[in-house]
């Protein structure tokens, strides 16, 4: 497993994702998923729109019920 923010950009293949099923804020380790965030692996500013080799999907985010 990558240390927390082990890995540069250029070593993560960090770019933008080749479709939306794999992107940045889809994934487990991008927080908060939004348009711009943080990575738990990849060091730096993250687009929510990029993709890298480490991506793992994240749980959706959960709706709550209406009262």
């Amino acid at each position: 497993m990558t240390k927390i923010w082990g890995l540069s950009k250029p070593a993560a293949d960090y770019g933008p994702a080749p479709k939306p099923e794999v992107r940045c804020d889809r994934c487990k380790f991008m927080f908060p998923r939004l348009a711009l965030g943080g990575c738990r692996l990849v060091r730096g500013v993250i687009s929510g729109s990029s993709s890298c080799k480490e991506f793992v999907p994240g749980q959706p985010p959960s709706s709550e019920p209406e009262s």
